[in-house]
């Protein structure tokens, strides 16, 4: 009998197989219970940003609700957070996190924003003290990020960091925001300068947002083509923001 004799070569696709399909569901199903998500009662200055305003108020009055694989990438983005943070630190950067001096509040608390971190000190290739913001992406995102720039390529982020010095008083140095690639481990380090007009735009994006919420009006949506629109399938409110109930 020859050694290949009762040995199967074929190409299988293991993510078909019943153990893996079993074990996934019983994880989403636990993931169920936790990950429902109790709508702020600010609106956040990280999903000011979006271009369609009814999804901002959307995102902030309603409660998030988020697969199990998407939580994943949450935390996924947390983590090489604190990796890239270790990694400054221990390159000589000194930074403040978590304490009120990273966090603002305006309208009457009810818009909010929370800064990943403020460096306070370090080695000279910036000045100090300035804002840091950090972003896990994947490969695609952060070649985006790599050709065309923050702005460009993702506004809303550019504007978080615009909305963040303005109302931390961090506007005199540019701030650093690090985007690591997911899938290779790459960082990209880019310095990101204060525009005054940017931030205002985006601090009267909020104001509208909180007075329309307040006085129980919908905001209009980006487009009017309907849920098939690309970016109503990709976002997560198509349903209700369709609805005749909407």
């Amino acid at each position: 009998m020859s050694h290949s004799e009762g040995l199967d070569f074929n190409r299988s696709n293991l993510s078909t197989t019943d153990i893996n399909a079993a074990i996934n569901a019983l994880m989403d199903a636990a993931a169920l219970v936790e990950q429902r998500e109790e709508r702020r009662t600010y609106l956040g200055a990280s999903g000011i940003g979006s271009e369609c305003l009814r999804r901002v108020q959307y995102d902030w009055q309603c409660d998030s609700v988020h697969a199990a694989r998407t939580k994943r990438i949450f935390s996924r983005g947390h983590m090489f957070e604190e990796i890239t943070v270790k990694a400054l630190g221990q390159a000589g950067f000194r930074m403040e996190r978590g304490t009120a001096a990273t966090h603002f509040s305006a309208a009457e608390d009810l818009f909010k924003g929370h800064a990943d971190g403020i460096i306070v000190a370090g080695p000279d290739v910036l000045k100090y003290p300035c804002l840091f913001e950090h972003k896990a992406l994947g490969s695609s995102g952060w070649k985006k990020i790599e050709k065309y720039g923050l702005r460009q390529a993702y506004p809303q982020y550019f504007d978080q960091c615009q909305l963040y010095m303005a109302y931390l008083g961090l506007d005199e140095n540019p701030a650093l925001f690090s985007a690591v690639n997911s899938d290779n481990c790459e960082i990209l380090h880019l310095l990101v300068p204060f525009d005054g007009e940017a931030a205002q735009a985006a601090s009267d994006r909020a104001v509208s947002v909180i007075k329309a919420t307040k006085a129980g009006e919908l905001l209009p949506r980006i487009t009017e083509k309907g849920p098939t629109d690309w970016r109503c399938k990709m976002c997560s409110h198509k349903d209700r923001c369709w609805s005749e109930q909407a």
